[in-house]
C-alpha cells in the first residue's frame, strides 16, 4: 500500500471516530477562517485536492485541543500552528509534514498524546510532532538547561528525519514575526537564542531566506535603536543606489545579449542586520558599503557561469582579492556561486554573484530544493547536511550533558568556514580559527587523540598553529601521546572539543570513582564511625538521599567534588544537616588547608569541605572566599587541635608612632610563646603607625588571650583579627 493509500485510510477511519461541533472563536471567527482558508487553498494549488483530507483532520483536531487556549495577542492560539503549517506549505513540502506543523504544539501543551497521534495520523505524523514537542513536564535546574536537553531533543529527531528541523525552523520564525507581544526581557532572551542557535543552523543547511529572516527578527529586538536607525539609512540610500544598480544591470544584460549568453537579472535589497554585520566586518559606517543590494545573474549552465564572468571583467574593472569561486569549491552547506565585485560607473562599486538556476534553487532554499526534486514523501539530507549531521551526532555521542552539547554544537554552527586539504587532495571544510589540532580530529578521533605534529604546506608546525584557507595539512600520529587539559585551550571546533573532553573524562572516571569511595571511607574514620562504605550502605543511601543516580554515578560525583564529601557521611550517619560535626585532627587523614583571607582556627564554628584532593579545606562563616565557592560545598565543623598543630592567624594593630613601640609589640608576642611568621607596619601619621602580624598558634583561645593581652598595653591604640 502506498503512503498516499495509507493516509487516506487512516483519515477515513478517524473521521468517523472523531466528530466534533463547531467551534465559536467569538470576534476572531474571520481571523481564524482566513488563515486556515489560505492554508488550504495553498495545500489544493500545490498538492492537489487529496490532500486536503489529511490537512483538513489535523485542523479539526488542533483547533479543537487548543480551543479556549490564547497567544499573547489576545488572538486564539490555533492561528500559529495555522500559520506555521503555512509556512511549511510554502516551503513546497508533503502534506504529512504540513499536518504536522498544525499538531506540532498539541502534545506539549493538550492533553493529546504521541499514541493518539499515531492511531489518528500514522506513525510519520506522530514522530514528526514528539521530535518537536518540548520536555516541559519534565523539571529542569533552569530554563537553560531545559532548553539545551530540548534541542538536544530535537538534534537527534533530526538525524531520523530532516523535516523536524524545517517545523521548529517554521515554528521560530512565525514566533519571531510575532514577538512584539511579549515583554522586553522574554523578547530579548528569545532572540538571543534565536541568534545564537537557530539562525546559524538555518544557514548551516542552506535556508537563506529563513536564516535572513530570523536574524533580521533577532537583531530587531537585541538592538532596537541600531536597526531603526539603519532601517532610515537604508531607505534614503535606495532611492539613490537603485537606478545606478539598473543602469549596470542594463549594460550587462546588452553585453551578454551580445556574447549569445541568456541570463536573468535577481536583485533584491539586502537586510538590516546584513547590512550591520559588513558594516561590522570591514569596519565602515553605513555611507562606505557599496553593496546595500544583493545582484544576482542566474545562467542555464556552469559553463555560462564562466564565460558571464568574462564578460563581465571586460566590461567593468574588477576590484582586487574579491573574487570568490564558490563553485569550484562549494560552501559547507552546498551553496555554489561565482563572487565578484566590479567598479561601476562614477566610481561606484557592485558585487555580482554569478550561478545556475539549481545553484540558485539550492541557495535560497538549501535542502527544500532536494525535497521540490524529488517531489516523493521521504526528504533525504544533502550530502554536505549529512555529513554535517553526522558530526554533531559524533559530538552528542562525547558529550556528558545536554548543556556541554549545545554549546560544543554552537562551535560547529559557526558561519565563517576555511578550506583546508588532506596531502591527497581532499577539502576539509572547518570553523574559522581552527587548528591544527581540529584537523587531525576532523580526520579521526584516534588521529586527534594522538596527533603529535603536523606539517603545513611542507613545514613543521605545532598543534595550536591556526590554519589559513588553502593550507595542506599532514598530521603525523603517535601512539604513546594523548590529550592533556591544555589541549582544550587549543581547538574551536565543536567536534574537537567534545571529543577531548570525552577523552578526559573517560580517563579520569575510574580514578575518580575510586577516589569518591576512599573519601568517604577516610571522612567517616574521622567522625569515628565503626563504618564503610559497603553496598548496603551505599543502596540505603541512594533510596533516601540520591534516588536518581546509581551507585558509580554517586561514587563519580563524590571523587570529583560535585557533592559533598562531609554531607554524604552525616547522611551515612544519620546526623541532621544542622549539627556541628566535630573532628579531632588526631584521627583526620586529611591535608589541613586553611583560607588565608579569613585564618579559621580551632575550637570555633567553621566552614568545612573535603576536595577532590584529599585537603579538608577550612573557612570562617563569614569568608567572602567560601561564599563564592557556594556554601552548599560546605559542613559546619569544630576542629579539636589534640595534636598541638599550628595554624596562622593574621592581627592587625594600630600603635603609637612612637621610639621602641614596634619593639615592645614583638616583645609582648614572644612573651607569650607564639611564633611571628610575618610583621610589617606601616607609616600613617605622625601619631600612629600601622602593624600586621602572621602568627602562628594552636587555636582561638590561644590568640584571643593574645588579643587581650595587647589591648591592655598603653601603646596599642586598636587591635583585631584580620
Amino acid at each position: 500500500m502506498t503512503q498516499t493509500m495509507e493516509n487516506q485510510t487512516i483519515v477515513a477511519t478517524t473521521r468517523r471516530q472523531y466528530t466534533m461541533t463547531t467551534l465559536d472563536y467569538g470576534a476572531y471567527q474571520d481571523l481564524v477562517n482566513e488563515k486556515k482558508q489560505i492554508l488550504f487553498d495553498k495545500v489544493e494549488a500545490k498538492l492537489g485536492k487529496k490532500s486536503l483530507a489529511l490537512i483538513t483532520l489535523a485542523f479539526e483536531v488542533s483547533s479543537r485541543s487548543h480551543f479556549k487556549q490564547k497567544r499573547k495577542s489576545g488572538e486564539p492560539y490555533i492561528t500559529h500552528p495555522t500559520e506555521v503549517a503555512t509556512i511549511v506549505c510554502d516551503w513546497n513540502l508533503d502534506d504529512q509534514t504540513i499536518a504536522s506543523a498544525i499538531l506540532h504544539d498539541i502534545i506539549e501543551d493538550t492533553e493529546i498524546t504521541k499514541t493518539d497521534i499515531e492511531q489518528m495520523f500514522g506513525k510519520s505524523v506522530a514522530e514528526l510532532v514528539d521530535g518537536v514537542t518540548k520536555l516541559e513536564k519534565i523539571h529542569f535546574e533552569s530554563e537553560e538547561i531545559a532548553h539545551a536537553e530540548y534541542f538536544q531533543k530535537v538534534v537527534l529527531a533530526m538525524s531520523k528525519d530532516i523535516r523536524v528541523i524545517l517545523i521548529k525552523l517554521a515554528d521560530r520564525l512565525h514566533n519571531m514575526l510575532t514577538l512584539g507581544n511579549m515583554r522586553e526581557a522574554k523578547q530579548k532572551q528569545i532572540a538571543l537564542e534565536t541568534m545564537e542557535i537557530y539562525v546559524p543552523l538555518a544557514n548551516k543547511i542552506g535556508l537563506h531566506k529563513v536564516h535572513l529572516q530570523l536574524a533580521d527578527e533577532s537583531f530587531k529586538y537585541l538592538h532596537p535603536y541600531r536597526y531603526q536607525v539603519l532601517s532610515r539609512a537604508v531607505a534614503e540610500s535606495q532611492k539613490k543606489r537603485l537606478p545606478l544598480v539598473e543602469t549596470i544591470l542594463k549594460n550587462i544584460s546588452n553585453s551578454l545579449k551580445s556574447n549569445g549568453v541568456a541570463a536573468q537579472f535577481v536583485y533584491r535589497q539586502r537586510t538590516i542586520y546584513n547590512l550591520y554585520r559588513r558594516m561590522q566586518r570591514r569596519r565602515q559606517s553605513f555611507d562606505r558599503i557599496y553593496d546595500i543590494f544583493e545582484v544576482k545573474v542566474v545562467v542555464e549552465n556552469i559553463r555560462d557561469c564562466y564565460l558571464v564572468l568574462g564578460v563581465l571583467h571586460s566590461l567593468y574593472r574588477p576590484l582586487p582579492g574579491k573574487f570568490k569561486d564558490y563553485i569550484a569549491i562549494p560552501k559547507s552547506n552546498g551553496y555554489q556561486s561565482l563572487h565578484s565585485t566590479l567598479m561601476g560607473p562614477h566610481g561606484t562599486p557592485i558585487q555580482l554573484h554569478v550561478r545556475t538556476t539549481a545553484m540558485e534553487d539550492v541557495a535560497e532554499n538549501g535542502i527544500i530544493s532536494h525535497w521540490i526534486k524529488k517531489g516523493d514523501h521521504f526528504l533525504s539530507a544533502t550530502p554536505e547536511t549529512t555529513i554535517w549531521i553526522n558530526n554533531i551526532l559524533d559530538i552528542q555521542s562525547s558529550s556528558f550533558s545536554a548543556n556541554e552539547f549545545l554549546n560544543n554544537l554552537k562551535h560547529d554552527l559557526s558561519p565563517s568556514d576555511i578550506y583546508t586539504f588532506t596531502p591527497k587532495g581532499k577539502i576539509i571544510l572547518l570553523p574559522n580559527g581552527s587548528t591544527v589540532l581540529d584537523f587531525a580530529y576532523y580526520i579521526h578521533s584516534d588521529i586527534g587523540n594522538h596527533c603529535e605534529s603536523a606539517r603545513i604546506n611542507q613545514y613543521l608546525a605545532r598543534l595550536d598553529t591556526k590554519l589559513q584557507n588553502g593550507d595542506i595539512v599532514d598530521i603525523t600520529t603517535n601512539e604513546n601521546i594523548e590529550p592533556s587539559d591544555d589541549w582544550i585551550q587549543m581547538v574551536v571546533s565543536g567536534k574537537a572539543i567534545s571529543k577531548i573532553k570525552h577523552y578526559l573524562k573517560e580517563q579520569k572516571y575510574d580514578e575518580d570513582v575510586s577516589n569518591g569511595i576512599k573519601l568517604i571511607n577516610q571522612s567517616l574514620s574521622m567522625l569515628g564511625a565503626d563504618i564503610t562504605l559497603t553496598d548496603k550502605v551505599l543502596k540505603k543511601l541512594i533510596d533516601k538521599h540520591y534516588p536518581k543516580l546509581d551507585t558509580m554515578a554517586l561514587e563519580h560525583a563524590i571523587g570529583n567534588g560535585n557533592i559533598s564529601t562531609l554531607t554524604v557521611a552525616k547522611q551515612i550517619l544519620e546526623i541532621h544537616s544542622s549539627k556541628v560535626l566535630s573532628i579531632p585532627l588526631s584521627k583526620c587523614e586529611f591535608t589541613i588547608n586553611t583560607d588565608t583571607l579569613c585564618s579559621p582556627l580551632p575550637d570555633e564554628n567553621l566552614l568545612g569541605s573535603v576536595n577532590r584532593h584529599g585537603e579538608l579545606i577550612l573557612h570562617k562563616p563569614n569568608c567572602k572566599n567560601a561564599r563564592s565557592m557556594g556554601l552548599e560545598k560546605f559542613t559546619l565543623v569544630h576542629i579539636i587541635n589534640d595534636i598541638g598543630k599550628e595554624f596562622s592567624v593574621r592581627l592587625s594593630a594600630s600603635i603609637a608612632n612612637e621610639p621602641g613601640t614596634f619593639s615592645k609589640f614583638a616583645s609582648k608576642i614572644s612573651e607569650s610563646g607564639i611564633n611571628i611568621l610575618e610583621l610589617n607596619q606601616e607609616y600613617k601619621s605622625a601619631e600612629t603607625a600601622l602593624i600586621t602580624a602572621t602568627l602562628s598558634v594552636k587555636d582561638l583561645p590561644q590568640a584571643e588571650d593574645l588579643v587581650l593581652t595587647l589591648r591592655n598595653t598603653d601603646f596599642i591604640q586598636k587591635i583585631n583579627f584580620l
